[in-house]
């Protein structure tokens, strides 16, 4: 099926039931939903039968019904791509032109096979329409005629008198006369059923009359049948010499149905030939004069064709050329936006870590703080340490001093025991005198012997006391000086680290500043670490904004790609259908060329 007649029949489907129920059966069908059928393009049988029945189960409709609705619609449709073939005075005469015109599309579309339709008057009001194709399009052949009823507002009648498997045969009843044949009784009388020559029937009718007319003067004889067989001859012989001319006009017909205008001639019979003769010129004269314009038409419609080629082909340069620019921008955009994206993520996690060394460092601060005071409050307690080693020194020479007076009390009672010693000696020493001279007494120094022994036992009691107090006193003497020693060597060197302790708590002073210098820098430079984090919060707001247009100005120029697409596929449309169009010129200036003016 050639292009032009399933282009038509895909807009009356969109216009009836929609664009995406006919874009969804043509995708199935394996037809770009945006297909346009050139008119000279060959279309599947198979796939436009898949195609209407895809649409007829969308519609719930059975595909005889949606072919009998395409048929009846098709005709308007027709009528608005072919205008010129509807301008017939009834519906019988286009009808009537049906065959003509399907001569002309076979023609003009090579490889078309419409089907065969005829139509023949048997009667002033019945006609026999004859339809016949290989395809079997009765439902659709049916809407078509339903289609044409209703363009021309008859109401015809038509009923089915004949089908077969690729033909079919309709009697139509017309409410006004389709068909006028005039008979003439004269012609058709003198033809006696056989006799077509028109000096015939002259010399025939010359004959008969002429012999009538003799038969009263002359009487019933051969004279009469003599004058009127001559007076037939003769006659018939003058109607071949005057209807001579009739050959010129035969020949001059035959030149203009064979297209030949290209010449001129004349006739002289001062009768009606050379008035038929003269209104052949006449018509051949406005047909040249037609078919002159219509060759310069064509030329200017080659011309112009041209011209638009020229046009086209820079057209579509251009839209190649824009179409790759605005391709790249459309990747550039897309680029861009992914880009700003991605930094405008990494930029949110960069301010979120930013805000949590911002947090920490705040803390941090709050430590640093904190810490100061105990460094300040260290500073102080050192400082006090230090007042309280000096005081303890002091302490310690003091405890020095008197352990040294110690010691020498020590060694004065070392002496005093030492007398008590000797004393208890001395003592032990007069009570072994005395028990002796008591024991020289006899039993009157009996008594005094107890006292002497008495008193040698306290001696030598005070003795072992005075030794135990001498052990002791030695070694207390001993712990005194150990004592004194150690307090000694504590002294000096608690003085020693007293003095340590000095320079650390000039160090610590100094130490106590410089931190005190760098905490209130760095709390500054937090504070503006956290001005900075705000500043960069902000910054990543003016990012995720440009992110958002960047992403807004790829969707539009994906958007502006898209279209240009769509353009440059249509400016290709446009071009081939100026081909077309070229070609149908063409074929057009050749129908032409057969017509010799």
């Amino acid at each position: 099926m050639k292009g032009t007649v399933v282009s038509t029949w895909m807009k009356t489907c969109r216009r009836l039931y929609g664009n995406t129920t006919v874009d969804n059966a043509m995708k199935d069908a394996g037809w770009n939903s945006t297909k346009i059928f050139t008119p000279v393009e060959n279309v599947d049988d198979n796939d436009i039968k898949k195609v209407i029945s895809n649409i007829a189960l969308s519609n719930n409709l059975e595909v005889k019904e949606l072919w009998r609705i395409i048929g009846k619609d098709n005709l308007r449709a027709f009528h608005r791509d072919y205008p010129a073939f509807f301008q017939q005075e009834n519906m019988y005469s286009f009808l009537k032109s049906l065959f003509d015109i399907h001569v002309v599309m076979t023609k003009k579309f090579k490889g078309a096979k419409p089907p065969l339709v005829t139509i023949e008057p048997i009667s002033q009001r019945e006609a026999i329409f004859f339809y016949k194709s290989e395809r079997g399009m009765f439902d659709y052949f049916l809407g078509l005629t339903d289609g044409c009823n209703e363009f021309f507002k008859e109401d015809v009648k038509y009923e089915e008198i004949e089908r077969t498997s690729n033909s079919l045969k309709l009697k139509m009843t017309f409410p006004k006369d389709i068909y006028y044949k005039k008979k003439y009784f004269w012609n058709n009388l003198l033809s006696f059923g056989f006799i077509k020559s028109f000096s015939a029937k002259a010399a025939i009718f010359t004959s008969i009359t002429t012999t009538l007319v003799a038969l009263p003067l002359v009487g019933i004889n051969f004279k009469a049948l003599i004058l009127g067989l001559s007076s037939g001859i003769f006659a018939g012989i003058g109607v071949t010499l005057l209807n001579m001319p009739k050959t010129m006009i035969e020949e001059e017909l035959k030149k203009i149905a064979s297209g030949r205008y290209n010449y001129e001639s004349n006739m002289v019979t001062n009768d009606f030939f050379e008035d038929i003769f003269g209104l052949i010129k006449d018509y051949k004269k406005v047909i040249k004069a037609d078919f002159t314009q219509f060759k310069g038409m064509t030329d200017e419609m080659n011309t112009f064709v041209e011209s638009i080629n020229k046009i086209s082909d820079a057209m579509s340069h251009t839209s190649e050329e824009i179409t790759e620019v605005v391709e790249q921008v459309a990747n550039g955009a897309v680029s861009q936006a992914e880009n700003t994206e991605d930094a405008a993520l990494k930029l949110n996690e960069d301010i979120e870590s930013l805000k949590t060394i911002v947090n920490n460092e705040n803390d941090n601060k709050l430590e640093l703080e904190k810490a100061l005071e105990k460094i300040n409050n260290s500073y102080s307690n050192i400082e006090n340490t230090s007042s309280n080693i000096l005081q303890s020194l002091n302490s310690f020479l003091d405890v020095k001093d008197k352990g040294d007076k110690l010691q020498t009390r020590a060694k004065d009672i070392t002496s005093i025991v030492s007398i008590v010693s000797g004393i208890s000696e001395q003592t032990n020493l007069l009570a072994l005198n005395a028990s002796i001279e008591a024991a020289r007494a006899g039993d009157q120094g009996r008594g005094f012997a107890v006292v002497a022994e008495s008193i040698r036992k306290l001696a030598e009691q005070s003795k072992g006391a005075v030794k135990e107090i001498n052990v002791n006193l030695e070694e207390f003497v001993d712990d005194i000086k150990l004592l004194v020693d150690n307090i000694d060597g504590q002294y000096y060197i608690l003085k020693n680290e007293s003095k340590s302790l000095g320079k650390v708590k000039d160090i610590s002073y100094e130490a106590t500043k410089s931190i005190q210098i760098v905490s209130k820098s760095m709390i500054k430079t937090i504070n503006e670490l956290n001005n900075e984090a705000e500043s960069i919060a902000n910054l990543y707001n003016t990012i995720e904004t440009l992110a958002s247009i960047a992403e807004e100005n790829s969707a539009s120029s994906e958007e502006v790609s898209a279209s240009v697409l769509n353009y440059t596929e249509e400016l290709q449309n446009l071009i081939g259908n100026i081909s077309n169009f070229k070609l149908i010129t063409e074929n057009f200036r050749k129908d032409l060329e057969k017509y010799n003016i």
